[in-house]
């Protein structure tokens, strides 16, 4: 594994102050971070620095962290990808991700208890289970 310093993450979100808090925590564990708002910026700067990891809500306008993760996917089948949701209750989401097997955050997320644990062993390359 990479120094934590070496690796990049990259952070797709449509709240802005979510994008911030996790951006300043990866950033204080020593990870390059990139931000954006909706998964067709996402993508174009996935594209563009091919970071280690992707960690991208799922409800966003226009381009939603499924279809991201797709996008990402066909290009990389060995993408990190961590996906997160503020709605619980969301099934079909729920659902979705047990079948993709990607590591899932419910908002909001405890930085140190989960993003931080779960970002690490992800990055180590450790089998997680989804749920």
């Amino acid at each position: 594994m990479k120094p934590a310093s070496a690796h990049t993450i990259l952070v797709v979100d449509d709240v802005e102050p979510i994008l911030y808090v996790f951006e300043r925590y990866l950033q204080k564990e020593g990870y390059r971070v990139l931000t954006a708002m909706d998964g067709i910026e996402g993508l174009a700067k996935w594209e563009a620095a091919r970071p280690d990891l992707l960690i991208s809500d799922i409800r966003m306008p226009g381009m939603d962290g499924f279809a991201l993760a797709d996008a990402v996917r066909k290009r990389n089948p060995e993408q990190k990808i961590i996906l997160m949701s503020g709605f619980t209750s969301d099934i079909e989401s729920l659902e979705k991700q047990k079948s993709y097997g990607y590591p899932f955050f419910t908002k909001p997320v405890d930085l140190n208890a989960t993003l931080g644990p779960v970002v690490r062993r992800v990055l180590e390359g450790a089998s997680l289970k989804a749920g």
